[in-house]
């Protein structure tokens, strides 16, 4: 029986996935080395099957559907969501999956990261269903391999690091305030940016409005800010930024 260690997970799992018509993976019980067969290749004119290597089963299409299904329900970006729920839908599922996500680029590294983490929990359990390795090693194997989750928790702090890039010293400080200081996944994130000095509140947010949209397109949230000078910050005038500032918390 092999260590989990023995076995390339990397290298199991593109076997697994591998459909090439013609080539067949094997691996080898004694060693756990892979690698791929071809009928009259002069290479490797042995058959494995003499050699009493195993033969590598490839993924089934409803194993895959089922990650794609999985996936879709797990997304938290509403647009995206719809979007892929009805490209899942029907024939040709997988080809208008694919071509949904290159609207979504954050979405796609975390389809990803999804794709093998379930790919490698498949292929561990495989090695403990033929009995490669122990059922416990490959259960204790794939713990170490959880369903990433597919959101990006700190929303905020990524909006105030870009704009820290684009404001430089003039950004002081950057808060979240009202319901979505408590909850903005649900509610969207407000955000108050204070700068070391304004012209006009419409100027501020129009230089913003490139780094706002762009966040509020990947997560799905709609992102909006409240920009104020350290001034006007430590002695409200205005009823907005006095609520606003009771509620902030500190995120940048």
């Amino acid at each position: 029986m092999l260590d989990p260690d023995q076995v390339d997970l990397d290298e199991l799992c593109f076997a697994r996935d591998d459909h090439t018509l013609g080539v067949s993976w094997w691996i080898a019980p004694g060693t756990g080395e892979i690698r791929p067969h071809t009928v009259d290749d002069p290479d490797n004119p042995e058959d494995p099957a003499d050699a009493d290597w195993i033969a590598i089963p490839s993924v089934e299409s409803h194993e895959s559907y089922r990650d794609l299904a999985d996936f879709v329900e797990s997304v938290q970006h509403p647009r995206a969501a719809d979007l892929l729920n009805r490209a899942i839908a029907g024939r040709g599922a997988f080809r208008r999956f694919k071509n949904t996500l290159h609207e979504f680029p954050e979405i796609r590294d975390q389809w990803f990261r999804f794709r093998d983490a379930r790919s490698r929990r498949r292929a561990l359990r495989w090695l403990g269903d033929v009995g490669l390795i122990s059922p416990e090693a490959a259960e204790a194997a794939c713990a170490l391999h959880p369903d990433p989750a597919t959101t990006d928790a700190d929303v905020p702090g990524a909006v105030a690091a870009d704009l820290a890039a684009l404001y430089g010293e003039r950004l002081r400080q950057v808060l979240v305030f009202g319901s979505s200081a408590r909850d903005f996944e649900d509610a969207g994130v407000d955000l108050l940016v204070v700068l070391t000095d304004m012209t006009s509140p419409w100027e501020e947010l129009r230089r913003m409005d490139d780094v706002l949209w762009g966040h509020t397109e990947r997560s799905g949230l709609a992102i909006l800010a409240l920009p104020v000078t350290r001034a006007e910050f430590g002695r409200p005038t205005t009823p907005a930024v006095t609520r606003a500032k009771a509620e902030a918390v500190r995120v940048g």
